[in-house]
């Protein structure tokens, strides 16, 4: 669960809860995103799904999916609705 969920639900800063953690002798693990998890995010966004759709799938923050397809050389889409396809 993420730090500012716990918080929120709490009503605690966000800087508690990784110093409880660290308290109770627990690793508090790195910020940001493995080379697998990075590569994944990239490729679930380059498939069409949504930043949105992606973080929630990936139970990761939106910033992070769009650092993601960044770090990995991609291109983000422009924000919006997606165009409609024409029939005719």
């Amino acid at each position: 669960m993420p730090v500012k969920a716990i918080s929120a639900k709490y009503g605690v800063h966000r800087g508690t809860i990784p110093a409880l953690v660290r308290r109770a002798g627990v690793a508090v693990r790195v910020a940001g995103l493995d080379a697998e998890q990075q590569a994944r995010a990239s490729s679930l966004y380059e498939s069409g799904m949504t930043l949105v759709q992606v973080a929630q799938r990936m139970g990761i923050g939106e910033d992070a999916v769009r650092q993601a397809v960044l770090d990995e050389g991609g291109r983000l889409r422009p924000r919006g609705r997606r165009p409609r396809a024409t029939t005719r």
